[in-house]
């Protein structure tokens, strides 16, 4: 395994920029994420550390040596695509074993690799078939089984589940992060999957048009955003948008809401936000996700951050483990997240309970954070 270093990486196509300056440092046994809408420069990223694209400034560092204008070949990285890019004329065990062919293994030395890895992944049974004949989710294996056995410095993975349907995809993540844990390995791992990244990552790399919004561990991404993307890009549903006005009482900082036909309400704003005093009397957004909105619960509804306040029902959608319910405040639509025994009916006026322990305000105008 090896430390990877992409220094203000840039990649113009005549006058497009598609990467404009990425700035980041990958420790040795690292699993990074790169994740973002279609577009956003994540897979050119990948295919420039892979040498597969050529940057137009920069630099790339495999363990401190420059590999900015080394062929793929010289980089020891192995990547894995979204289209498995399996030989169809040749075997399980053929496949697995090209890559080693290549570099001049021996047989029997590919022979012994091809059986370490095959029974990793729990594929030997499928050693003597075609790809033909395989599943999707073991053709992903066969794919990642090819990485394996190179022992490269670097895996990188591009989109690898995106082909799979939904219970394949939860199993497969699964296998990947039990991959990691067993072999320490450096991964750099490309998805729009923000559940695949937030499950899978050491560190998240959050992009948009080319650009690195935030870099950090999936609990910063998450609890911590550094704008107003990244917090709605992260998380299913994603994180409610309520645009409010901030307001000072005897009892500090707070902000006002109320849906339409009701009387205004208050909501605390945390002590750590109290930056937000040069912002009384003036519009912000406030970020509160789906799961700090629940029904008054007696462990919830004492704490000196929580206030219930009354919102208008309009639609619930039953999950199962909880109900999503989707309710109206200052004209904009939101949802909450109830337990399924909760009696949310469309049409009804129902007592929420909102911590604001982790809501975060966001500029109006810049979308940028404003309580730090």
């Amino acid at each position: 395994m090896a430390a990877l270093t992409i220094d203000n990486v840039k990649k113009r196509y005549g006058d497009h920029e598609v990467l404009k300056g990425i700035d980041i440092a990958i420790d040795r046994g690292e699993f990074l994420i790169l994740v973002g809408p279609s577009g956003c420069g994540k897979s050119t990223l990948m295919n420039s550390i892979a040498g597969l694209d050529n940057i137009s400034d920069g630099r790339i560092l495999i363990d401190g040596n420059d590999v900015t204008n080394s062929a793929p070949k010289d980089r020891d990285i192995a990547m894995v695509f979204q289209s498995y890019a399996l030989y169809p004329n040749m075997k399980v065990r053929d496949n697995i074993a090209f890559g080693l062919e290549m570099r001049g293994v021996s047989k029997q030395e590919r022979a012994q690799e091809v059986e370490r890895v095959a029974k990793m992944l729990q594929i030997e049974h499928l050693l003597d078939r075609k790809p033909a004949h395989l599943s999707g989710g073991q053709r992903q294996r066969v794919a990642m089984g090819r990485a394996l056995a190179r022992k490269p410095q670097i895996y990188l993975f591009d989109e690898p589940l995106s082909n799979l349907d939904a219970k394949l995809r939860v199993e497969m993540r699964t296998e990947i992060k039990k991959l990691h844990q067993r072999l320490g390995t450096t991964i750099v791992y490309v998805t729009h999957d923000q559940i695949e990244a937030l499950t899978l990552a050491d560190r998240i790399a959050v992009m948009k048009d080319g650009e690195l919004q935030q870099l950090g561990t999936p609990k910063e991404i998450y609890d911590d955003p550094a704008n107003r993307f990244v917090a709605g890009f992260m998380g299913s549903p994603g994180m409610n948008f309520i645009p409010a006005q901030i307001v000072e009482s005897d009892s500090g900082l707070q902000v006002e809401v109320s849906y339409q036909g009701g009387q205004p309400q208050l909501l605390p704003v945390p002590e750590r936000c109290q930056g937000l005093s040069s912002w009384v009397g003036k519009q912000v957004i406030l970020g509160i996700r789906p799961e700090q909105i629940t029904e008054p619960l007696p462990h919830l509804v004492s704490k000196p951050l929580n206030r219930t306040i009354s919102c208008p029902v309009q639609v619930t959608e039953p999950m199962g483990s909880d109900t999503l319910v989707m309710s109206e405040l200052n004209g904009v639509e939101i949802s909450a997240r109830v337990s399924p025994d909760c009696d949310a009916r469309p049409d009804t006026v129902l007592d929420l309970s909102f911590d604001m322990s982790k809501a975060v305000f966001f500029d109006p105008k810049t979308d940028e954070r404003i309580d730090r």
